[in-house]
């Protein structure tokens, strides 16, 4: 997909992949927290250390997804209402928006582990699609409309949804060991590449202290790697479970 020609200007395309990024980092960094709070309900003193992790999802939603979610829907306002394929997608955002407000009040009410990580579930669900459909949609869309400027558009990210999330977990590491089988793992082979950098520093984003993910791949991610100490030098502690030749498994835990 050729960003200048769906885009209205240089601009404007180079803002739609920063868009994207951001969408993807956010995802990452959900589907982490679920992970968290799954892991959480699963420990034999689940109930206070899920609603820990309950309220770390919840917030996240709230300051980073929800105000994503909403700008999005809001900005097709401009829009063009005589355009049908506009006004059509102008409701795919308005229902994306309705969809993950109600998936996040619904977790933020759950009072048992088991609920809560039902709840969390039906979340992420509605986040992978509408991460999914404003990638590939609702924003081109947008960077097409001259009305419409991407980089004005997006609220300012709010560093304290993801300090918070990354706050120490109570109750000590909820992974094991680095080399630990029962880290969460995150299967590189299967996100795009265009956003899979951001995935993966999304989901290292959510990790508390202690906690990790299983890094898969079907290469060295060095070049990652390398990122990842300019982004957050000593702030994750890596080990190689696999090296190669056909696949890759790093741990990788919050210091």
């Amino acid at each position: 997909m050729n960003n200048l020609v769906l885009a209205s200007s240089s601009t404007e395309a180079a803002s739609l992949e920063d868009a994207r990024t951001r969408l993807a980092e956010a995802a990452g960094t959900v589907r982490t927290l679920g992970n968290n709070l799954v892991s959480a309900a699963a420990n034999p003193a689940g109930g206070e250390l899920a609603a820990t992790d309950q309220g770390a999802l919840v917030d996240f939603a709230e300051k980073e997804l929800l105000p994503l979610s909403a700008a999005l829907a809001a900005a097709f306002q401009s829009a063009d209402s005589s355009v049908t394929s506009a006004n059509v997608i102008a409701s795919l955002a308005a229902s994306h928006n309705t969809r993950l407000v109600s998936a996040t009040k619904d977790l933020e009410v759950q009072e048992s582990p088991v609920k809560m990580v039902h709840a969390g579930g039906a979340l992420q669900e509605a986040v992978t699609v509408f991460v999914d459909q404003a990638s590939e949609l609702v924003l081109p869309a947008l960077a097409q409309n001259p009305a419409v400027t991407l980089s004005e558009l997006l609220p300012v990210r709010n560093s304290a949804a993801t300090a918070e999330s990354a706050a120490p977990a109570q109750g000590g590491c909820a992974c094991g060991g680095h080399d630990d089988p029962g880290l969460s793992e995150l299967d590189t082979r299967v996100i795009p590449h265009a956003i899979r950098h951001a995935t993966i520093f999304g989901a290292l984003e959510g990790l508390t202290t202690g906690r990790g993910i299983l890094l898969v791949a079907n290469h060295n991610p060095l070049p990652l790697l390398a990122q990842l100490e300019q982004r957050a030098a000593g702030k994750f502690t890596v080990d190689y479970v696999e090296n190669g030749p056909e696949l890759w498994k790093l741990s990788m835990v919050r210091n």
